[in-house]
């Protein structure tokens, strides 16, 4: 889920690796009428 806040400096999800990770996008969905989103991703396979 997304919450569109900001906020200051926060723990990173995948650690402080430099290299990126491939993702696609596979489903967007609003749970309401803040802005709240929910973001459904599959890694890419090379």
């Amino acid at each position: 889920m997304v919450y569109p806040i900001l906020l200051g400096s926060g723990k990173r999800l995948f650690g402080d690796s430099a290299s990126g990770k491939a993702f696609r996008l596979l489903e967007l969905r609003a749970v309401g009428d803040d802005g709240v989103v929910i973001l459904r991703y599959e890694p890419v396979r090379a």
